[in-house]
């Protein structure tokens, strides 16, 4: 039996996006065909996943749990926040203790990688150091970007860190520091009867003291997140050109990757798969007199469901349609309660639009039997959304910004609908092109060909595995 360890950077049963679902299909498919498979992972909280989350002294920092069949070991924010440091997001020392663990008990004859942020790059150096063999399957750009989308603060998309790491000094360091409210809070956390005393003093005086405070902490900490922003790129590059085969799911990403200094030479093309299995009785659509447009994934301003709202408002009055929106509204609060605000606004078809949470990821199947049209509006480059592939392989087709692996998956008036990035008209009027024509909806249904299945997706995988 041959055993190989997956990494992610989160898993089940706390985060259930995109890649931990992949992983997980993964590793239960590996495991039919007569693998060993343990997972190793971390558990950041999903609203940010660099600050502290109320851990406390006491916890474990390595925890180890069985998930559907699959053994888990996974890193506590306990472990992960120690000897914290700005470099850790990309080269986290302390952690290899437990990696030394974890490969001493599991000994496992490959690695594959899904992700290694919140692990970092010194995963890869012990298992170098035990010369284990290890694959890398990029779910996102995090080896030559921080914040893994390749997305400016001002909305405009990125081609990577550039020499000495200058674009993400302008974007990722930033965001390292905290705002002065959060400042302010781990100090009165932290010192409280000193903070007491000086909101006793006049506004003047204690507003002084707390912005002294809070400058001359950015003055001692941002040169040390500059460094650590200018050695990231250096040394990611570095670790992952030592590893056996890096796949991509998309032409974008591989160029981008060998643009910033990635070998072409260990870099393969492999799309995703899904359960096409489970998805097939999404193709028997329930009954509705209504056109069903539904989005499905986190509610975060990078997916843009706001722009899908905003593009649905702007349909006729009239209109027969719904939009539905799955996800954790709770999961970006502020973002949420944006949401909610735009939906309750005062015109007629704001009634036709409903936020139904969460499901599991097994309904899919019958979640689509009630879908006409899925609606990917995503501001960022995205890679294969598993939820596109998702809804071709449940015959639903797709309106999806025309950018990065949204455009390799959908091709304009045959399995679905492109529109203009971040353009709520451009979108709106692909809305209203499936509602005026209800028989375009059914003509890009019967073009959709079959999905690639995760069956497939492995076969490809156990050859590089082999060469490995």
């Amino acid at each position: 039996m041959k055993r190989v360890l997956l990494t992610v950077h989160k898993f089940f049963p706390e985060h259930r996006a995109g890649t931990e679902v992949l992983v997980l299909k993964v590793a239960q498919e590996l495991k039919w065909r007569g693998y060993q498979v343990v997972v190793l992972t971390a558990n950041p909280p999903d609203f940010d996943a660099r600050r502290k989350n109320n851990t406390t002294s006491d916890r474990e920092e390595l925890i180890n749990y069985d998930y559907e069949g699959i053994q888990v070991y996974c890193l506590t924010e306990e472990a992960r926040l120690k000897h914290n440091r700005f470099a850790n997001e990309h080269y986290h020392s302390y952690l290899k203790q437990h990696y030394k663990k974890i490969l001493d008990i599991v000994a496992p004859d490959l690695v594959h990688c899904f992700h290694l942020e919140n692990l970092s790059a010194s995963f890869i150096e012990e298992a170098n150091a035990r010369k284990i063999p290890m694959i890398y399957s990029a779910t996102d750009f995090w080896l030559i970007c921080p914040i893994v989308q390749l997305r400016r603060p001002d909305g405009s998309n990125c081609l990577g860190p550039a020499p000495l790491g200058l674009n993400c000094l302008s974007c990722y360091t930033p965001r390292t520091m905290p705002a002065k409210a959060e400042f302010d809070e781990a100090i009165m956390d932290k010192y409280s009867d000193a903070w007491r005393k000086i909101q006793t003093l006049p506004p003047l005086v204690s507003n002084f003291l707390t912005t002294s405070a809070y400058l001359a902490y950015l003055a001692k900490k941002f040169p040390r997140a500059m460094q650590a922003t200018m050695e990231r790129a250096i040394v990611l590059k570095r670790y992952a050109n030592t590893i056996s085969a890096i796949t991509v799911p998309t032409y974008l990403m591989q160029d981008l990757f060998v643009r910033n200094g990635l070998s072409q030479q260990i870099i393969h093309y492999i799309p995703y798969g899904v359960d096409t299995q489970s998805l097939k009785k999404g193709a028997y659509k329930s009954e509705s007199s209504d056109l069903r447009f539904v989005f499905i994934g986190a509610l975060s301003e990078h997916k843009g469901p706001d722009l899908l709202i905003k593009a649905f408002l702007q349909l006729p009055v009239d209109s027969k349609a719904t939009l539905t929106l799955y996800g954790d509204l709770n999961q970006f609060p502020k973002y949420g309660k944006y949401l909610q605000k735009l939906v309750a606004a005062d015109v007629p078809l704001a009634k036709k639009i409903i936020f139904a949470g969460v499901f599991p990821n097994d309904q899919m199947g019958e979640i689509f039997q009630n879908i006409d049209v899925l609606v990917v509006p995503s501001r960022w480059y995205e890679n294969t959304p598993l939820v596109i592939q998702s809804a071709l392989a449940a015959k639903t087709p797709v309106i999806a910004t025309n950018l990065g692996g949204m455009s390799e998956l959908i091709k304009h008036g045959q399995n679905g609908l492109l529109f203009d990035l971040d353009d709520c008209q451009s979108l709106s009027d692909q809305l209203l092109k499936l509602l005026k024509d209800r028989t375009l909806v059914m003509k890009l249904r019967d073009n959709i060909q079959p999905e690639r299945s995760i069956v497939q997706m492995v076969d490809q995988l156990e050859l590089l595995y082999r060469s490995a």
